[in-house]
């Protein structure tokens, strides 16, 4: 019974601090902690539709191991589209595809266990099962491939017009060129050039998304000295690089460190925002609104010309319904048979 007391008292308290931060900042509290897995964004557009009563601004807490990047994308670009203004917290795993989110919002909070990852693409490996690797890979092996046979050639140059020194420059080049194509030659034959196409094409899905999301957020740095969105896509070894508040803020304009009742919240919410669920593991999405929806309008929030104040205190005209509604309550009559006014 203790126990059940103490989950009540926790879940009370969220929703208290969420209902406080969405007054405070007129924003809604979202927690979404899961995979971005192809359909999903189905699940998210419904859980969308059902909140008939949204306010102006999103707190987005993300949690995520990834995923699919064409999800990721249509599920920011709602979020852009239904809010004015977005900041996403991320106080603990936040990876690829939920990088790639990130950019869609204004402001980015990090919280000291937060990290982001880098946006290459993933590619599954030929034969293997949930196994994957960095669209990146073949890239690096091409520039690695370039370096390795300049040092070789540049090598072979070197020796052999050292001990042969009436040889021509050209005609030591010439040789040491065949050296090298001989020593390269079987090592290149293992790239195939359709496997190259196609994860050059994958890698320039992430960087076409981030670009659109970008144009709204404006968040990303691209200037002469930083461009955020390269370092995020090529800038990194490893796609588990840690990507934390102070290397983000390399990247965004707008990364601060949570404070007051955000901070208390990613407190209370404990392992929800900090270990990224995922249906590999047999778990399923955590996804809900934390705060209170907003009340529909009541009468008193009527115009004077019978519309009424949307959720941002915007005044709208009155529609056909309305119009007959505000007619039939003046010219109805009372008891004495007059018209009442």
């Amino acid at each position: 019974m203790a126990a059940i007391g103490s989950e009540t008292s926790e879940k009370s308290k969220i929703r208290e601090l969420a209902n406080t931060i969405a007054e405070e900042g007129d924003c809604d509290v979202m927690l979404f902690n899961f995979g971005f897995d192809p359909g999903l964004e189905h699940i998210f557009f419904q859980f969308l539709r059902r909140r008939r009563q949204k306010r102006k601004n999103l707190l987005l807490i993300l949690t995520t191991e990834g995923g699919d990047a064409n999800t990721a994308y249509r599920i920011a670009r709602w979020l852009q589209d239904t809010y004015d203004s977005i900041t996403i917290l991320v106080a603990g795993w936040c990876k690829s595809a939920g990088t790639l989110v990130c950019i869609a919002a204004n402001k980015l909070l990090i919280a000291d266990t937060g990290e982001l990852g880098p946006l290459d693409v993933q590619i599954a490996k030929a034969d293997e099962i949930w196994e994957r690797s960095s669209g990146l890979v073949v890239e690096a092996a091409f520039e690695k491939l370039q370096e390795e046979s300049f040092k070789l050639f540049f090598g072979h140059l070197m020796d052999i017009k050292e001990q042969a020194g009436r040889i021509t420059f050209k005609t030591a080049a010439d040789i040491a060129a065949q050296l090298v194509v001989g020593q390269t030659r079987e090592i290149f034959a293992k790239i195939e050039p359709l496997t190259v196409g196609e994860d050059y094409r994958s890698n320039l899905i992430a960087e076409q998304y981030a670009i659109r999301l970008n144009l709204k957020s404006r968040n990303l740095i691209q200037n002469s000295r930083v461009d955020g969105l390269r370092m995020l896509l090529r800038g990194y070894p490893s796609h588990r690089f840690i990507i934390d508040r102070h290397e983000a803020a390399e990247l965004f304009r707008e990364v601060e460190a949570p404070t007051g009742k955000v901070a208390d919240l990613a407190q209370a919410l404990d392992a929800d925002v900090l270990l990224p669920r995922s249906s590999s593991r047999q778990q399923k999405p955590r996804l809900e609104y934390l705060n209170a929806e907003v009340a529909r309008p009541t009468e008193a929030e009527t115009t004077e010309d019978g519309g009424h104040r949307d959720r941002r205190g915007k005044r709208t005209k009155a529609g056909a319904k309305d119009l007959s509604r505000r007619v039939s309550l003046r010219a109805s009559p009372g008891e004495n048979g007059s018209a009442e006014a």
